[in-house]
């Protein structure tokens, strides 16, 4: 992920959870869990807060959670591969 995509991603999640109820939320995209699932890398997730934020692998889709699992808010980020498409 090029810094353009990452930059832009930070700037989403950190408005997102400023609309979930955590102002100044303070996180790196770098320090995160990685999700692997049937042994294929799917995505990476940090918990801010009460919300768990999930980056879906491309970086074209971001979940926000409740702490029960429930999604709470849903994010396409349809540039997310063009940007990185120039970058390379």
């Amino acid at each position: 992920m090029d810094y353009a995509v990452q930059a832009e991603i930070h700037r989403i999640i950190t408005e997102t959870l400023t609309e979930l109820g955590i102002p100044n939320a303070r996180f790196s995209i770098a320090d995160t869990t990685i999700l692997v699932q049937d042994g294929s890398y799917i995505g990476r997730s940090f918990v801010c807060g009460h919300v768990r934020v999930v980056m879906l692998a491309g970086g074209e889709r971001i979940e926000f959670h409740d702490q029960c699992g429930g999604i709470l808010r849903s994010i396409c980020v349809p540039h997310a591969r063009g940007l990185r498409g120039e970058a390379a």
